[in-house]
C-alpha cells in the first residue's frame, strides 16, 4: 500500500544544517537581531523568515504561534518548508515590508507584528514558499477581544449579574426557617410534631 505523499516535500523534521543556517545569515540584516541588534541571533520565526536573539525569543514566543513561531537553530528541529520560509525571508525584507505598509519598527512587538501588514506579510512569505500567487491585499483587521462585547466582565464569567430581589420576599423566606426552626425545636423538646400547614 503506498503511503500519501506529505502536502510538502520533505517535510518532516530534522535539525537546521550549518549550510541552511549559513544561507540564512547571509541574508541582508540577519547578522543581527531583528529586534534589538544584538550580533550573531540564533533564534528564527519562519511565519516571518526573521532571526533574532534569545533574548528578544521571548517576546517572540509571548505573541503566539499564529504571529511568531519560535524555534531555536541550535535546539530545535526544522521542517524543510521552515527553513525555506527562512530563506525567502530576512531581517531587512521583513523590515522593509512592514515600514513600506506604515508599520513602525522601534514598536513594541506585538504592534509591529499583530497588525494586518505583518499577516500579509506572513502570507507572501507562505506563497513564496508553496510555489502560489502572492496576496496583495491587506486582510481585515480582526476585532480585539476587549471591543466585541463591552459587557463581557459583567456579572459572573459571562453571565448577566444577578437580578436584585425585592427586601420583602427575603423576610418572609427568612420567617419561614425561623417557624421550621422552632417546630422542629419543639418537636424534638416536648415529641409534639410539627403542625403542617
Amino acid at each position: 500500500m503506498a503511503t500519501p505523499n506529505p502536502p510538502f516535500p520533505g517535510s518532516g523534521s530534522c535539525e537546521m544544517n550549518p549550510q541552511d543556517f549559513a544561507a540564512i545569515q547571509s541574508l541582508p540584516g540577519n547578522m543581527q537581531c531583528v529586534e534589538c541588534g544584538s550580533p550573531k541571533p540564533d533564534w528564527g520565526s519562519p511565519k516571518l523568515g526573521i532571526l533574532f536573539c534569545f533574548q528578544c525569543s521571548g517576546r517572540h514566543r509571548g505573541l503566539g504561534t499564529h504571529i511568531s513561531f519560535v524555534r531555536s537553530v541550535t535546539m530545535d528541529s526544522w521542517t524543510e518548508k521552515q527553513i525555506a520560509q527562512m530563506k525567502a525571508g530576512g531581517n531587512d525584507k521583513c523590515e522593509e515590508f512592514l515600514t513600506s505598509h506604515g508599520v513602525s519598527m522601534s514598536s513594541e512587538a506585538r504592534e509591529k507584528y499583530d497588525t494586518p501588514a505583518a499577516e500579509l506579510y506572513r502570507q507572501v512569505l507562505l506563497a513564496r514558499v508553496e510555489g502560489k500567487p502572492e496576496p496583495t491585499e491587506l486582510p481585515k483587521a480582526a476585532a480585539k477581544a476587549q471591543d466585541a462585547d463591552p459587557n463581557r466582565y459583567k456579572g459572573f464569567g459571562s453571565s448577566p449579574p444577578p437580578k436584585k430581589t425585592s427586601q420583602g420576599s427575603g423576610m418572609i423566606i427568612l420567617l419561614a426557617v425561623v417557624i421550621m426552626l422552632i417546630g422542629v425545636a419543639l418537636w424534638f423538646t416536648f415529641g409534639v410534631p410539627p403542625i403542617v400547614a
